[in-house]
């Protein structure tokens, strides 16, 4: 956020998976955090937001993750180093979970 204006929190990756792609959830996590301590898991992931994604030829597929942030989300939100979690699931049900697929900082 600047000014008035509301901000945005956008990840962009490219998957592959030879079985395609069923969904990709994104997360962005505080690195001080209970899933510091615990280690964050697919069934953590289960419920939180899907990234889109378009064909970007053969078995990959670009997709993107948005999420708005106002100026009093950024206010209340931790300071410091976060993550970005990725969960990859393709249709044949395999599952690929990244935990710090990115790293950004809240000031």
């Amino acid at each position: 956020p600047d000014g008035d204006r509301a901000g945005s929190l956008t990840f962009t990756t490219d998957v592959t998976a030879s079985s395609e792609v069923k969904s990709v959830k994104v997360l962005a996590w505080p690195a001080h955090s209970s899933f510091a301590k615990k280690g964050l898991t697919a069934k953590d992931m289960a419920a939180v937001d899907s990234a889109v994604c378009k064909p970007s030829g053969g078995d990959s597929q670009r997709c993107t993750y948005k999420v708005p942030v106002t100026r009093a989300d950024a206010e209340d939100s931790p300071k410091g180093l976060w993550h970005v979690a990725v969960l990859v699931i393709a249709k044949d049900g395999d599952p690929t979970l990244d935990t710090k697929a990115a790293d950004f900082t809240v000031r």
